[in-house]
């Protein structure tokens, strides 16, 4: 009767956390941190949507809430965070998808604003439509419209737009190319420019970002990341023993070993290695060593010593327009004298620069193609594609179920979209698909415990009858 018992626990276990470990992101740096890319979409002679009455640029709404959102990332322990762009600079949508292969990403997303009627209004986000990052990118996009949404925005849910070119791939050039990199890839349209009430939450009147609200959104993202990987504070104690190591922009919240905090004083020896307010939250403003000191109204006081190390590079990613080439005749027209490239720094800044060399491009090879790019002492590499005979190397099966439900939407100003989309709103649907694959765990660990109960009672019986024959012998 143990062993069945024994047998129904694990079985009962395995089903309870099976469903929450499917296809779950997880860490793949170095030092088992968490590495998470934001894309803020556009920039340059890009500006994207353009807000109705404001003039207000996408371009700069969306930098804003990126780096609103790294802020706040940044306060948590085990975890890298990165931006494609941190000024008004342009990159290719594969580009961006390729600088957070580089960077050896666990997600990237890609922050936007939507544009279409005046009457389109609130949140989006699409996931990708690829079978085995559906599920993890479906999870992070509803962990973020969910948060959105508690600040007043409509949550227009999770949506997926197909490729017009290849069916079940996806439409949107960095979704595709990032999870054909490995990278669970989503973007995330915050709220239409076009509509008043959303523009109004978002946009000054003299054509500025609101950085308040940019700066909820921002916070909104990455409560959503810290919910997807239970992140934790990154917390020290002030006991004039502790060192902290960081990297600029990153935080740290510290504590006094007595707990007492009555009449407590923060303040930092040097403010341009480290910044702390009056709650002991400090922020890492620029390299170097310095002390965190506290002091309370009894006289006591302590320190914790923060370093903060100066930024390096740590990757090397080219970009071309077009990155896409029809025929070979179009790829042979390649020039090298076009490709741009950003370099990724340790703090999780990046920097547009001109390569010094870019490798030969094959204008025979069909399909994807990456070309070596150097710059300085660093290499990294330029992906195009000849697309003439060529199909994707990661797509799907075709569904066999339909989609729960379809909505009409107006797509991003995103310069590859289209004005009008079919979107399925798959939120629902992978909701479904979760309990169905819940009920089915649950359903063989029926079947598991009763073929248990079955073998057990049997030979319990045969010793039973066993032990039977020998009294009667005896």
């Amino acid at each position: 009767m143990k062993k069945i018992i024994m047998a129904a626990v694990i079985c009962i276990s395995a089903a309870l956390t099976l469903p929450f470990m499917v296809n779950k992101a997880s860490a793949k740096d170095a030092d088992g941190d968490v590495v998470i890319v934001i894309d803020p979409g556009h920039g340059q002679d890009d500006p994207g949507s353009i807000a109705t009455t404001t003039g207000t640029y996408e371009k700069d709404c969306n930098l804003a809430i990126a780096k609103a959102m790294r802020e706040e990332l940044c306060k948590y322990d085990g975890v890298k965070v990165y931006l494609t762009r941190t000024s008004d600079e342009w990159m290719t949508n594969t580009g961006r998808a390729m600088i957070a292969s580089a960077l050896k990403a666990d997600f990237l997303i890609s922050i936007h604003n939507n544009s279409g009627s005046a009457t389109n209004s609130g949140c989006i986000a699409y996931r990708s439509l690829n079978s085995y990052y559906s599920e993890a990118t479906n999870d992070m996009c509803s962990l973020i419209t969910e948060n959105l949404s508690s600040l007043g925005l409509k949550n227009g849910g999770v949506q997926t737009r197909t490729s017009t070119g290849f069916d079940y791939e996806d439409y949107y050039t960095l979704i595709a190319e990032g999870v054909r990199a490995g990278i669970p890839s989503i973007i995330v349209e915050h709220c239409f420019l076009s509509n008043p009430t959303d523009e109004a939450m978002l946009c000054n009147t003299d054509g500025s970002v609101n950085e308040e609200m940019a700066a909820k959104m921002g916070q909104a993202d990455a409560k959503a990341v810290v919910t997807y990987y239970n992140l934790k504070p990154r917390t020290a104690e002030a006991d004039s023993n502790t060192s902290v190591t960081l990297q600029k922009g990153y935080g740290l919240t510290l504590s006094v070993p007595s707990g007492d905090t009555n009449g407590i004083s923060w303040y930092s020896i040097d403010k341009n290695v480290a910044s702390v307010d009056e709650n002991g939250v400090a922020v890492m403003t620029g390299s170097g060593t310095t002390n965190l000191v506290y002091k309370l109204s009894d006289g006591t006081s302590g320190y914790c010593t923060v370093v903060v190390s100066a930024e390096e590079p740590v990757a090397l990613t080219g970009g071309i327009d077009p990155t896409f080439y029809s025929t070979p005749q179009e790829l042979a027209g390649f020039k090298s004298s076009d490709v741009i490239a950003f370099v990724s720094y340790s703090d999780g800044s990046s920097v547009k620069v001109k390569p010094d060399s870019v490798g030969k491009v094959d204008s025979t090879v069909v399909g994807i193609q990456d070309v070596e790019v150097k710059y300085q002492d660093m290499t990294g590499s330029l992906r195009i594609c000849m697309s003439e005979g060529y199909t994707p190397e990661v797509t799907t099966p075709a569904p066999t179920e339909e989609a729960t439900t379809v909505s009409e939407t107006k797509a991003s100003s995103d310069t590859q979209a289209e004005t009008d989309v079919k979107s399925d709103t798959s939120s629902k649907s992978t909701d479904y698909k979760k309990i169905i694959k819940y009920i089915a765990v649950l359903l063989v660990v029926v079947v598991i415990g009763i073929v248990f109960f079955i073998i057990e009672n049997n030979r319990r019986n045969r010793r039973r009858r066993r032990h039977r024959g020998r009294r009667r012998r005896y």
